[in-house]
This record gives structure tokens, sequence and C-alpha cells, in this order.
């Protein structure tokens, strides 16, 4: 039977048995006294559960800080003695924190060294796997083609859209700077070399990994937190034949075409900046532009493509089977997909330039 409370005029008495249900019981009566001196009788208590009894030692500490009081009075001696317990916490001094050294300084770097590591490794292992297995398994075709379509078609209109605004303010600015000399005959042959050896290139897979890696992470990520990713493994099918390698080819395709693309519309930007600011007719600027520009100078855009899409797919893909409990971890894989995408394309872009320095003919240091 439920314990009785009678208050008012800063006078509690608490009688019979109190359990853990009337908690709510309990505090809302001690906490009702607005008197700054409140006597608790508790001689009629029988017995009374110890979180109850921890809640009123903590409202009695509450009212003693704001200057007011809160005295108990007739407790039986289990209760005088859990309150003394209290006490006892209460008068523990608390430890002092540990001196932050040299090492504790230096102990978050190390981790975030070791996840890096950890993450690279994992990735190179990831990407060997996935290629065994786009060597060795079928191809499934109706789903790279899915792929094909949401990385490649879906992405032309906004590829095209950038690289021209791209090639439009590239014209612009170059050619104003060079008529300050009477040099903007040479703009067109500057565009086409920005466009096409690092502006298209880049400007394509960054969009890429932003529509596409994101997607491929998230796609996963959420597999796995439906757990069909284990669902596939228990069934017996090639993770990466099946989920992987779709997306690899697909990119693989894709990704080229785009570039190609993205270099016609970055040149158009420039024509049209060339026309429209600098005067120039389309057929001196498309003249100039045959004259700098050579088919390696195109066909190396496309070899950075291929390296762009692998490291686009596999990146996506093994940020999504990375993913750990639920649709949290699925924003950050998707986050992290795209960063590290981006971080690495530029990587390879920078290793690449410094080759192509060396086996474009005409061009040297």
């Amino acid at each position: 039977m439920r314990g009785e409370i009678v208050h008012g005029d800063g006078n509690i008495k608490i009688s019979g048995r109190f359990t853990v249900k009337d908690l709510d019981y309990v505090s809302s009566a001690l906490e009702s006294e607005s008197s700054e001196r409140v006597t608790v009788d508790l001689s009629d208590c029988k017995s009374i559960d110890t979180c109850i009894a921890a809640r009123m030692w903590s409202i009695a500490e509450d009212r003693i800080a704001k200057g007011a009081s809160l005295d108990f009075q007739g407790m039986t001696p289990d209760i005088e003695a859990l309150f003394k317990r209290f006490s006892a916490l209460d008068d523990k001094p608390v430890p002092p924190a540990p001196p932050h050294t040299i090492r504790y300084n230096f102990e978050d770097i190390g981790d975030k060294v070791q996840a890096t590591w950890e993450s690279l490794s994992g990735l190179i292992s990831f990407t060997g796997q996935s290629f065994k297995a786009l060597f060795s398994g079928k191809v499934r075709g109706s789903i790279t083609a899915y792929y094909m379509e949401q990385s490649g078609v879906m992405a032309v209109p906004i590829v095209v859209t950038l690289n021209w605004l791209m090639g439009v303010v590239l014209g612009y600015q170059a050619g104003y700077q060079m008529s300050q000399f009477g040099g903007e005959l040479f703009m067109p042959a500057l565009l086409a070399y920005s466009i096409c050896w690092e502006i298209a290139p880049m400007m394509t897979a960054v969009l890429v990994a932003g529509r596409s890696g994101s997607a491929f992470a998230a796609e996963i990520g959420t597999m796995k937190v439906r757990q069909e990713i284990d669902a596939l493994e228990v069934m017996g099918f090639n993770l990466y034949g099946y989920i992987v390698t779709p997306k690899m080819i697909a990119l693989f395709v894709v990704m080229p075409l785009l570039i190609t693309v993205a270099n016609f519309a970055g040149m158009a930007g420039g024509l049209a900046a060339g026309g429209i600011f600098l005067k120039m007719p389309a057929v001196v600027y498309i003249a100039e532009v045959r004259k700098a520009l050579i088919p390696f100078d195109l066909y190396w855009g496309l070899i950075k493509g291929l390296f762009y899409s692998t490291i686009i797919s596999v990146t996506g893909s093994y940020m999504g089977m990375k993913v750990r409990g639920g649709p949290a971890s699925v924003g950050k894989a998707t986050t992290s997909a795209v960063v590290v995408s981006i971080f690495l394309v530029i990587l390879v872009d920078a290793l690449m330039s410094l080759i192509f320095i060396h086996l474009r003919p005409g061009l040297s240091l």
C-alpha cells in the first residue's frame, strides 16, 4: 500500500512504505513547499526505497545551496544510516584531473594517423578484390546499364553547364588580361590547354564524385544497415562482382565520354567569351584552337577519366561497405566517400600532370 504524505506551512509528515513507484509523488511533495525552512517528519515512515532517499537528499542539498533548508526528523536507524552514506559521498573530495602531458597532446594525432592508415590499407585491399572480381566474374548487363544512365546520361546537363560557364569565365579573364598587351589572339590556345589538360577532367571528376560516388556509398550503406549485404553473403554471392563491378564498368564507360563533352563545352564557352567580349570571329578562334591542340591532348583527358572512374567507384563502394550502425553512419559514409574521392582525384591528377610533361610531344620544362 502506498505511503501517505501530509504537508503544509513548512511541515511535511511522511508515513507508510514508499517504493520506486512513488518517486514522482515524493518529489512533487517536497518541491511544492516554498518556505525557507522546511521540516520533514519521518517518524511514521516504515521503509523507503534507496532512489527515493537519494532524491530527498538531492532536494535538501539544492535548498541549502539556495540559502534555504530541509531538515529531517524522526528517522529510523536504517534511514539515518542511508542518509549518512549520502553525506559521506558528498564529503569525499573529487579526484584531481590527470595532468595533460606531451604524450596526451599527441595521442589524438596518432589515433587519427592510425585510422587514416587503416582506411588507406583497407581501400587498397578493397581495390584489389574489386579488380579481381572485374576480371574473373561475369558482367551484369542490366544493372550496369542502369548505372551508366544514372552516372552518365543524367550527369550530362550539369557537366555541360558548369564547364561552359568555366570556359566563359576563363576566356573573359584571360582575354581581358592579354588585351592589355595586345595578345588576345593567344586566348584560344591558353583556354584550350587549360580546359583539355586540367579543368574539364577535374571538374567532371568532382561532379561525378559528388553525384555518383555519394550515391554509391549511400546505396551500399543502406544495404548494410538493412542487413541485405549479410543476406547476399549467406546466399553465396560474390559481393564484389555483384555490387562493385557494375559501378566500376559503368564509370569506365561514361567518364571518358563525359570528359569529352566537358572539353567541347568548355571550349564553346571560350568561343562565346571571345565573340562577346573580344569581338573575335569564330573562324579565328577555331583556327587558333586547332593550331594549339594535338590529338594527344584529348586522349590524355580520356586516360585520366579511367583513373578517376576507378577512384570514384571503388571509394564510394568501400565507404558504403564500412557502414556500421544506423542512418547517421550512412550520412558519414556518404560524406567520407565524396571527400576522399576528391582528395585522391586531385592527388592522382598532380602525379599524372608530372608524367604528362614528359610524354606530350613538343612540351618540356
